[in-house]
């Protein structure tokens, strides 16, 4: 049985492989989303690999719990950088291998889905994990949602890796809202030289492909990647940001296909 969706608008955010910063640039994409004043919910689905519990400086800690007057307990998400955060990685032991499969999984995924009070939020993104596994299959079960994400290096494996993750969401009948291009290119502060370690072009060939908008590129900057590990994500600042501003024009560019994309994401549609 579909559940009723959990915000107005519900994303998946998606790569075809592990490795192209999924997790870092949904973290910032949400911070971002946010910062325009939106309400929004990030859920970390990536049992493999569940990484938002560290971006997040929310490292082995666990969610708080309430239980309501019949008894039932309800997971409240943890608020931090403006949105609303709930990870796999919380009830996980950080270094423990997961094998679920099928049922468990299905099981697992349904019960967080009921269990969340999320409250009122505009855009819920949910960080798959890497491939075209069970988890995507589920959530298309158990929510209704809106349009997918798809975040690629600009290196021809992950284009046509993040082919089949996107073929995936169309089996799912999820419609693919564009893609974002991560590690585009690393600049030399000293001569400004940009050197494409990863490629160039694919992205952007990738988006042409399935006649979608490239919501963005963002290039090789290191504070990025101390950003996650030190949990302060790098959209999550105050006045100019080399960093953040990447992330401020992709939300910028997704708010604007919530308007315009030939798929009305009516907030109530069944």
């Amino acid at each position: 049985m579909k559940l009723t969706q959990l915000a107005p608008f519900t994303f998946a955010v998606g790569s075809g492989k592990g490795g192209v910063g999924k997790s870092t640039v949904a973290l910032n994409l949400a911070v971002a989303l946010s910062r325009q004043g939106l309400r929004v919910g990030l859920f970390d689905a990536d049992i493999y690999g569940p990484s938002v519990p560290i971006m997040t400086g929310l490292r082995r800690l666990e969610p708080p719990i309430r239980t309501d007057a019949s008894g039932r307990e309800h997971v409240l998400p943890f608020t931090k950088f403006g949105i609303s955060i709930l990870s796999l990685g919380f009830f996980i032991e950080e270094a423990r291998s997961v094998t679920w499969r099928g049922p468990m999984l299905h099981g697992s995924l349904n019960k967080l889905v009921t269990d969340v009070e999320w409250g009122e939020l505009d855009i819920l993104l949910i960080d798959l994990p890497p491939g075209t596994g069970d988890v995507p299959i589920t959530l298309s079960q158990l929510l209704k949602i809106h349009a997918a994400i798809v975040v690629t290096t600009p290196q021809e494996v992950a284009m046509l890796d993040a082919i089949k993750a996107i073929n995936t969401f169309s089996l799912l009948n999820i419609p693919l809202l564009g893609v974002i291009e991560n590690m585009a290119g690393f600049t030399i502060p000293e001569t400004g030289k940009t050197y494409h370690i990863f490629g160039q072009g694919k992205a952007l060939e990738l988006a042409h492909r399935f006649s979608v908008p490239l919501l963005g590129s963002i290039p090789l900057i290191p504070d990025i990647r101390r950003g996650g590990d030190e949990g302060v994500p790098s959209a999550f600042h105050k006045g100019d940001n080399e960093c953040g501003r990447y992330f401020e024009a992709i939300a910028a560019n997704v708010t604007q296909q919530m308007q315009n994309k030939e798929v009305s994401y009516d907030a109530h549609r069944k």
